[in-house]
């Protein structure tokens, strides 16, 4: 995956999506990190970073992604519109700041309550995070 930041660049904040049923839409619910207001970002502008965020994050739901769901292929769709929204969201982000996209999926285990057998199972999580970073240094 493509880092669309400078080698300089230093990580202020992390905000992460993700579905809660795995058929949901993700969503990102982050107020305003610290960290970025300090950096300039206005109230006003990080509710419209979100809702574009949001927007692209959404699960596209068709065919290909219904008969592929067991293999990720709806997040696997999400992290190509992420990779969009990351590069175009400069507009979005006061100057001196950058954001990247990263998709992690981790396998869960989970217990199983079938016929009583106390069994174990899996299941995959997928975390959609935006990292955002600032190439301005510190004196």
């Amino acid at each position: 995956m493509k880092e669309h930041l400078p080698n300089s660049a230093r990580e202020l904040a992390t905000i992460t999506a993700n579905s809660e049923t795995g058929f949901s839409n993700p969503k990102y619910s982050d107020e305003l990190p610290q960290a970025l207001a300090d950096a300039g970002m206005s109230q006003d502008s990080w509710a419209k970073f979100i809702a574009r965020a949001n927007e692209a994050v959404k699960f596209k739901w068709g065919i290909g992604s219904i008969f592929g769901f067991l293999f990720n292929s709806h997040n696997k769709k999400v992290a190509r519109n992420m990779e969009k929204f990351s590069q175009d969201a400069v507009t979005l982000l006061p100057g001196g700041l950058a954001v990247s996209y990263r998709m992690v999926t981790e396998k869960k285990l989970v217990k199983t309550h079938v016929a009583n057998s106390g069994g174990y199972g899996a299941t995959l999580e997928t975390y959609h995070k935006l990292i955002f970073q600032s190439s301005v240094h510190d004196t």
